[in-house]
């Protein structure tokens, strides 16, 4: 919040969680109505100390690790590409593997 606040030029809030962010619209309507006493929380300060220098130091880079994964498998060919349509299969043979929950109501509602 603080650090946006910083670079953004309108009004800027954070809320935690939903019932937070019902509070903080609250405040902010009775605000923009002008309810006398209506006030905007203060802005939440920050916890951590803002660092003068990054994380990583980005100016030499390490050099590429290989790993020790394979890459000479052969990648095997599937016996067909695409769709294809077989025929000859009684509905018994299959009907026990539909799920009937997800047919009538995912599918037809």
């Amino acid at each position: 919040e603080q650090d946006l606040h910083e670079i953004y030029q309108g009004e800027v809030r954070y809320a935690r969680d939903a019932f937070e962010g019902l509070r903080l619209m609250d405040a902010l309507i009775a605000v923009k109505r002008g309810v006398p006493g209506a006030t905007l929380p203060p802005l939440k300060q920050r916890r951590v100390p803002q660092r003068d220098t990054p994380l990583l130091d980005l100016t030499e880079p390490e050099p590429p690790v290989r790993s020790d994964v394979a890459i000479d498998n052969p990648v095997p060919t599937p016996p067909f590409f695409g769709t294809r349509v077989v025929k000859g299969i009684q509905l018994k043979e299959y009907a026990s593997w539909l799920d009937e929950g997800a047919l009538f109501k995912g599918q037809w509602g």
